[in-house]
């Protein structure tokens, strides 16, 4: 039985489906924390259209980015995203992991040695 447009909204199903992807920032100093993770949520990810969650402190910040649907050009919001942290010299590297579905989908992390799959919870 096919899922109305309706309930496909509600449930981030199909066309609503959301994707994301997790982001480890390596930072070259331990000062200034707080300052960088307020630039990095107004600059990189709000100016983008996107959300993220996660968290941090000094010099390392390890963060899921929600990218949008689809239709909102996911790819290229990622791409916005990282340009803006390779011109910010505190910034020393960062790491992305795999594309998911922040609703329903498998969650890799990419600082696990294991590469251990979390369940999605359905």
């Amino acid at each position: 039985m096919k899922m109305k447009k309706r309930l496909r909204k509600k449930k981030h199903c199909g066309e609503f489906t959301e994707r994301g992807r997790q982001l480890v920032i390596m930072r070259n100093q331990k000062d200034g924390f707080d300052e960088f993770l307020d630039a990095f949520i107004e600059e990189a990810i709000e100016s983008n259209g996107c959300y993220c969650g996660g968290g941090g402190k000094e010099d390392k910040l390890d963060v899921v980015v929600e990218l949008g649907r689809r239709s909102d050009n996911p790819a290229a919001r990622l791409k916005r995203i990282t340009a803006w942290l390779d011109a910010r010299p505190d910034v020393q590297n960062w790491r992305v992991g795999e594309e998911f579905d922040v609703w329903h989908g498998d969650f890799q992390d990419i600082d696990d040695d294991n590469r251990r799959v979390l369940p999605s919870g359905d």
